[in-house]
């Protein structure tokens, strides 16, 4: 099974979150070492980046062992 590229979906998955958060009223949210988190996902620094990547290949890994 071939499945997206996992940036492209990170990207989605930063973006739905902001989304979320702003419905929710909220406009700033920093990492544990004060990086600003509610920006483009291009803006994040790698270590953010993979907090949507973990979430991205988790999800990949359980449609994997339900394909099989």
């Amino acid at each position: 099974m071939k499945l997206p590229d996992i940036e492209l979906v990170s990207a989605k998955v930063h973006e739905a979150w902001m989304e979320s958060k702003k419905a929710q009223g909220v406009t700033s949210r920093k990492s544990e070492d004060g990086e600003e988190l509610m920006v483009s996902y291009e803006k994040l620094s790698e270590k953010a980046k993979d907090l949507d990547r973990n979430t991205v290949k988790a999800v990949y890994d359980a449609i994997k062992k339900l394909s099989k």
